[in-house]
């Protein structure tokens, strides 16, 4: 058997503008950002598809593909048993949260995380916990790093998600991405 290889072909770099770049960037598709995270579930289009319509139905009104995509996600957790996919999805929740600019909901969520967090590494046998910061975090994110504490201490104060983080994803000012570790 001959194996014949092809001659490689020269392509040309055409110069692209950056603010052409930016702009497309900057302009997130709901319905594409809500399909791309409801796959990791094994959510598909026509899954979003007929929630917008059930919720069509139960409100008379269209509803964003957001809106449903968050629905779909929410009645997933609650059916979920296995607490690992049950953060996966809630950290999915955030992640759609943080593409739809809903800063409220979104520090709900990340607190109702942290709090599952802490509970498991209670249960583990963990007596403290270490804050570990995003490589982008705030400065207000940052003199929290390294700090140690017990768990009971943590659940009283929940330092994390931090209320004043100024770190900006997408359309939201104030996505802390910091996470407890538990420590020996």
């Amino acid at each position: 058997m001959v194996k014949v290889l092809k001659p490689k072909r020269e392509t040309k770099k055409v110069p692209v503008k950056e603010s052409a770049l930016k702009k497309e960037s900057d302009v997130l598709d709901p319905r594409a950002e809500s399909l791309r995270i409801l796959s990791q579930f094994y959510i598909g289009e026509t899954d979003l598809d007929m929630k917008s319509r059930q919720m069509l139905i139960a409100h008379g009104k269209d509803v964003p593909d957001g809106i449903a995509a968050l629905e779909l996600l929410k009645d997933r957790v609650v059916i979920t048993e296995d607490i690992d996919l049950k953060l996966k999805m809630y950290q999915a929740i955030v992640d759609l949260l943080s593409v739809l600019g809903m800063k409220d909901d979104l520090h709900t969520i990340q607190e109702i995380i942290a709090r599952v967090n802490l509970k498991s590494f209670e249960e583990l046998g963990f007596e403290r916990v270490e804050v570990e910061c995003a490589e982008d975090a705030c400065p207000t994110c940052r003199k929290m790093a390294g700090k140690r504490m017990n768990i009971e201490e943590a659940l009283s104060s929940m330092p994390l998600p931090c209320k004043e983080c100024t770190t900006e994803k997408e359309t939201v000012q104030g996505y802390c991405r910091c996470r407890y570790f538990a420590v020996f």
